[in-house]
């Protein structure tokens, strides 16, 4: 049951991007925040994998696994969240597990930055952070935490600031997940030139979750022949049916997050799911 009515969905994206204005604010005091991002990002990166994307296999079904307290739709998720703990299940679980995504945002996500340190020093799996990235000043920030990926949402930014934001993260060696929607923001994606397009089935006008956004875009006349980006199905993903069915379709990347917070016991869930896409061959 939503703990928000739609009413209040507008009023708490509101809150959040003056919450991040006021983060940005501060942000913004630091010194030479170009050059801190730059020498962290190459610390970072000398003892990490190849990369988020590379780190995809083509031929099988990936997860990111995402770590977040709590969300806008559901509150509290999981009120005893171990970080260090599931890191440490999903670093386990690699055979599926690609890489984790961290929900850094503190008003209804209750996450932290800091979250993602917790993760870095137990796993070696890649790591999206997710976030409202609105400024040049939190993707700066990002470089300086380690993050390999940064999630851009194409809904709450414009075209130019899109591209801004893009170019300066990947001028920072970082990879960046542009979240979509609809065929619009599809469009914008490409405009980018993003090579790694999520396709989130949240409406965050409504906070209402439907798989067809997934089938909608894929069947979209701008799709034409794309073969050189991975497309994240976000959201509504609960069982390996439901991976294989849009695998089938040529998505080969799932976000997942409340299935696997909400789980009373996430290393059977996971044991579980493993086992599960061995014996379909999906991995």
């Amino acid at each position: 049951m939503s703990i928000i009515s739609q009413e209040d969905i507008l009023e708490y994206l509101k809150k959040i991007l003056i919450g991040k204005k006021g983060e940005i604010k501060k942000l913004s005091k630091s010194l030479d925040q170009r050059g801190i991002a730059l020498k962290k990002r190459k610390e970072y990166r000398a003892g990490s994998k190849a990369g988020f994307v590379k780190n995809i296999g083509r031929d099988r079904i990936n997860v990111i696994a995402e770590i977040k307290k709590a969300s806008p739709s559901r509150g509290i998720i999981n009120n005893n969240l171990d970080i260090k703990k599931v890191a440490l299940l999903y670093d386990k679980h690699s055979s599926f597990i690609s890489g984790i995504s961290v929900l850094t945002e503190p008003l209804y996500f209750k996450g932290s930055p800091s979250d993602i340190k917790k993760v870095k020093r137990q796993s070696d799996l890649p790591i999206l952070r997710k976030d409202f990235i609105l400024s040049e000043t939190q993707v700066y920030e990002s470089a300086a935490l380690g993050v390999d990926c940064i999630l851009l949402i194409s809904s709450i930014l414009g075209l130019g600031k899109l591209v801004k934001l893009y170019n300066l993260a990947t001028d920072l060696g970082l990879e960046v997940l542009v979240e979509i929607h609809n065929e619009y923001e599809l469009g914008k994606a490409f405009d980018v030139g993003a090579q790694f397009i999520g396709i989130n089935n949240r409406n965050l006008k409504g906070m209402k979750v439907d798989i067809n956004t997934t089938y909608n875009i894929l069947k979209s006349n701008l799709m034409g022949n794309v073969t050189n980006k991975v497309f994240v199905c976000e959201s509504g993903i609960e069982s390996v049916g439901d991976m294989k069915k849009l695998f089938a379709r040529g998505i080969n990347t799932f976000l997942i997050g409340s299935y696997f917070m909400k789980s009373r016991n996430l290393e059977k869930t996971l044991d579980d799911m493993e086992s599960e896409l061995r014996e379909e061959k999906l991995i």
